[in-house]
């Protein structure tokens, strides 16, 4: 449940993000996007009194105060509270007190003021107030990637302002001290902004020191230059048009974001204000020209623009994924489910040659399912779309897990597997289901790759802050040229040329989990003697005692049954919503091999909803797609309800992404079985239930009696 709230909260802040990237500051003063990006972080905060701190003096850490909501934060230096904030200040860090003293400032119940950084140095503080509950150093940090937008606006925002007061400052400068040009260049030269005198023409006139840095050209070098022979040609047309809609009286000034290109080719993005000096009769005299480089700001746009472009991407792929994996798999669960079917019915058993085109028929259906998974599993691992939940494991009991998987395979073989059992008190931190994979993959591969009356060892233990699994065979091993090529996608070293079934990318798959989970992988090798691969994960401390397992307890959620006789044909009920006929059909085969159980069908969820609640089944059965509504969307309004929140569910779905199975279990199913169908595993998993069932019966009626 930690996962899935983290997951809703990074869904929420990210809403947050675009919200604020995608303010339309068109038409708007800069000003005003600034109060635009503040409302919007008021309203997630639900804060409703906030302000902007525009550093005026950073000397002296005098503020202009600009508020937002019912509070006034006063804008007098010497009155404004500033003591609240001082840590910002000195510590660049951001401050939480939800204890103000009400002498300090009336009105005030609770603030959180946070640093506005722009490369390094604060620019200002963004602050929120008198939120219910108060504030967090979680929730500072939390809002830390917004900080960005909001920083980027102010900082355009007082861009401007010194743009103006540079504007100003240089008119009154040409106007009042004429006759002082000493001051003037004085005044000229110390801007920190690029300042620039062109004639009509465009070539420039004099320009100041800041200018001859953005643009890296010597005064003397641009003083023999029309500003058309630094601009980047794509801006030409818009820089023309500008400049002679202000020559034709149309505006006064103008702005725009341009290119200027250095010497050498680099590319520099300025934010020029231009404005067209006239004499006293109204005639045009020469342009003044004034640059900001915003470079650092062009970059970040552009590197968001090309993540959430990256993030749509990887989120269409991983749809795609979820969708091929359906379709695939709904056929390959009809050809394997009846495969199975026809060699394991009792009632209508099959000659030896049938079940020997029937064993290939499954042999190679499981090829294609495994091919099919491996692939799936690699692009959800390069698309970063495979979510893992990284928790201290036990690591005997992954193992033994890990071991019960390929016992059939080992038994089909002339191996015998060797397990050394962990001290019951080594735990390392992994993902449980990845872990699991990775052990089945090498130990499966031990298995296929080994030689006749081969050995596959399976040991592990700590060293210091890792727990080492070492996986080691007395196969054919591997050339030092084969060990070079061994995490290559499809590349199978040459057992392409063998019997032996692969895809070639499981041990790729197995290297990228074990990366995600901050892990290395080392193999060591010799031609005719066999192999070792030892997996590095970090260890974990003993987590305390997990909670007993709940699918008892919501299997004791029922209650009446008495002491009934579990051989009764029919006596229970098991309600399975699908609406592909063809696999309501191989569910039915298997249930008819289960004679104590009654199949009912539901063939969408509306209906499944309805047939729960007018005689609730002991187990109900859900696909994840069934038309109208999801397995999931039917688990909901079903747990919702008192009289149907008890029963069992059990999702069968061909939907066997990582992320939907933990959905269903979050939800509360005992299982998530996935196409193509394991009849063994639905006939055990209907044996098991009524086992319980029964034990559960009996149980109630001694406490009656």
């Amino acid at each position: 449940m930690h996962s899935h709230s983290a997951s809703a909260c990074d869904d929420t802040l990210a809403q947050l993000f675009s919200r604020l990237a995608t303010v339309d500051g068109r038409g708007m003063s800069g000003w005003d996007l600034v109060q635009a990006q503040l409302t919007e972080l008021m309203a997630f905060t639900s804060s409703p009194c906030g302000f902007i701190g525009d550093l005026v003096d950073t000397a002296s850490g005098q503020w202009r105060l600009h508020s937002a909501g019912p509070l006034i934060w006063p804008n007098d230096p010497r009155q404004t509270p500033s003591t609240l904030w001082a840590a910002v200040l000195d510590t660049g860090g951001p401050v939480v007190n939800n204890q103000v003293d009400a002498q300090v400032i009336a009105g005030v119940q609770g603030l959180m003021a946070l640093p506005l950084l722009r490369g390094g140095q604060l620019i200002g503080i963004l602050g929120l107030s008198n939120r219910p509950g108060g504030y967090s150093e979680l929730l500072a940090a939390q809002l830390t990637p917004a900080l960005a937008l909001v920083t980027g606006s102010l900082a355009a925002w007082q861009a401007e302002q010194r743009q103006r007061e540079a504007l100003t400052a240089l008119v009154v400068a040409r106007d009042t001290l004429r006759s002082t040009e000493e001051q003037y260049r004085q005044l000229f030269d110390a801007a920190g902004m690029g300042i620039a005198r062109l004639a009509l023409n465009g070539r420039f006139m004099d320009v100041n020191h800041r200018f001859t840095e953005i643009t890296r050209h010597t005064r003397e070098q641009l003083l023999q230059l029309n500003h058309r022979d630094i601009t980047h040609p794509e801006d030409l047309t818009t820089d023309e048009a500008l400049e002679a809609s202000a020559l034709e009286g149309q505006r006064q000034r103008y702005s725009l974001e341009k290119r200027y290109v250095r010497p050498g080719g680099q590319v520099v993005w300025v934010m020029l204000s231009v404005a067209l000096v006239r004499d006293s009769r109204g005639q045009p005299l020469h342009f003044v020209a004034v640059s900001e480089d915003i470079t650092e700001r062009r970059q970040f746009e552009e590197a968001m623009t090309s993540a959430k472009a990256a993030e749509r991407a990887n989120k269409e792929k991983t749809d795609f994924l979820s969708r091929m994996s359906h379709e695939l798999r709904t056929p390959l669960n009809a050809m394997l489910g009846f495969a199975q079917l026809l060699r394991v019915d009792p009632t209508n058993p099959i000659n030896d040659i049938q079940r020997k085109k029937v064993s290939h028929i499954e042999r190679a259906g499981a090829h294609l399912l495994a091919m099919l998974t491996d692939v799936l599993d690699l692009s959800r691992i390069e698309a970063g779309g495979l979510p893992l939940s990284l928790e201290p494991q036990r690591l005997s009991s992954v193992l033994e897990e890990a071991v019960a998987l390929v016992s059939n395979q080992v038994t089909h073989s002339d191996v015998q597997l060797l397990l050394t059992p962990p001290a019951d008190d080594l735990f390392v931190k992994a993902d449980q289901v990845r872990l699991r994979q990775i052990l089945v993959n090498l130990m499966s591969n031990a298995v296929k790759y080994n030689k006749p009356g081969g050995r596959v060892m399976i040991e592990a233990q700590g060293v210091r802050s890792y727990v080492v699994i070492t996986v080691s065979d007395t196969g054919r091993g591997l050339s030092e040229e084969q060990q070079s090529h061994l995490f290559e996608p499809f590349n199978r070293l040459g057992a392409e040329r063998t019997s032996v079934e692969g895809t070639g990318i499981g041990l790729v798959i197995v290297k990228r989990l074990i990366d995600l989970m901050r892990g290395r992988i080392e193999i060591s090798s010799q031609v005719g003697i066999g192999s070792s691969f030892r997996v590095w994960l970090p260890a974990a401390l003993n987590p305390q005692s997990q909670a007993a397992d709940s699918a008892h307890g919501r299997l004791g959620a029922r209650s009446g049954w008495g002491a009934f006789d579990a051989l009764n044909p029919g006596a229970l009920t098991l309600l399975y919503a699908e609406d592909n006929v063809v696999n309501v059909e191989l569910v039915r085969q298997v249930m008819n091999m289960r004679p104590k159980w009654h199949l009912e069908v539901a063939r969408n969820g509306a209906e499944a909803i309805q047939m729960a609640r007018a005689c609730p089944p002991d187990l109900l059965l859900l696909d994840m797609h069934l038309g109208d509504m999801s397995g999931l969307d039917v688990s909901d309004v079903l747990a919702r309800r008192a009289e149907t929140a008890g029963i069992p569910r059990v999702g069968l779905s061909a939907d066997a992404m990582p992320d939907q199975i933990s959905a269903a279990r979050e939800r509360g199913f005992l299982d998530y079985l996935t196409k193509p169908l394991d009849v063994a595993r639905l006939l055990t998993l209907l044996d098991r239930y009524a086992e319980q069932l029964i034990a559960q019966g009996d149980e109630e009626s001694a406490n009656e009696g």
